[in-house]
């Protein structure tokens, strides 16, 4: 049933496109604070705390939700293959349906706070929403690390909610 929505995300240079359950995805209050206390990008973007949900209000997203798609790449495109899966999956008469990336927002070099102009295409990092990524990975048997340098190649992860 769902093996389209995969094969694009492999087409799309997914390494894994997994079907999982929302429960296994872990939210926790400390990642949001890791964002507040450890990224330079904190506030300084609309996909970015504090103007994403809380970890509770990301618990309370996926316990509303059934299926969960969780997509393992090693490039920054992670969040375009997200978007783009939960866009067809939409096409495709699931309208509730709805994407987390990875990492801070890329669409513009500086977010204007206000009026984004591509409200349209921006989805959240899976940790601005409080989902601990590593947990979540670790927990399903999945491969990721701690960076020592951004450059150095990584796991990313995001993740579709779709019911």
């Amino acid at each position: 049933m769902w093996s389209r929505y995969l094969e694009k995300a492999k087409e799309m240079g997914a390494l894994e496109a997994l079907v999982i359950s929302p429960a296994a995805v872990v939210t926790a209050p400390w990642v949001r604070h890791k964002c507040q206390f450890g990224c330079d990008h904190y506030g300084k973007s609309l996909c970015c705390p504090p103007r994403t949900p809380t970890w509770k209000e990301t618990q309370e997203i996926l316990d509303s939700f059934s299926v969960a798609f969780l997509i393992h790449n090693t490039g920054w495109n992670t969040t375009e293959i997200v978007r783009t899966v939960s866009g067809m999956l939409f096409s495709a008469g699931y309208y509730k349906t709805i994407a987390f990336g990875s990492g801070p927002c890329r669409l513009c070099k500086k977010c204007t706070l206000d009026d984004c102009p591509h409200r349209d295409i921006t989805i959240p990092s899976m940790e601005a929403c409080g989902i601990d990524v590593f947990a979540t990975a670790r927990g399903l048997g999945l491969p990721i690390h701690v960076l020592e340098n951004i450059n150095d190649p990584h796991n990313c992860y995001g993740l579709v909610l779709v019911e």
